[in-house]
């Protein structure tokens, strides 16, 4: 749908409506207030050791909002049907190693 939305920018032009494609634009740092409250290195060794379920017991929230916490703080999640591969004995995906965020966007959290 963004490719088709993409190639009808003049169109959509002389309707006037506006289309901005927000993916091509660069990642944005997470809010200093979600550092300040989060630790991502925590954050990332649960999401990793235990299913969701759990880990969201432990915040408070729902699966929905802890998803979306962790794609706003760059936490790398694992993929649907993870645990219950895993839980079977099956060959599972490796675990990506969690990138430091660009211009220091770590040293905002106070320690």
């Amino acid at each position: 749908m963004k490719e088709h939305l993409a190639a009808q920018t003049y169109w959509l032009v002389r309707l006037g409506l506006k289309y901005e494609d927000k993916s091509a634009g660069k990642r944005q740092l997470p809010p200093a207030h979600l550092l300040r409250q989060y630790n991502r290195e925590e954050l990332y060794e649960r999401v990793w050791a235990e299913p969701a379920r759990s880990v969201v017991k432990h915040y408070g929230c729902s699966a929905v909002r802890l998803g979306k916490l962790c794609e706003t703080l760059w936490v790398p999640v694992p993929g649907r049907g993870y645990w219950a591969k895993k839980a079977a004995g099956i060959p599972t995906m490796k675990r990506p190693p969690l990138r430091p965020l660009p211009d220091g966007g770590d040293q905002q959290r106070p320690s």
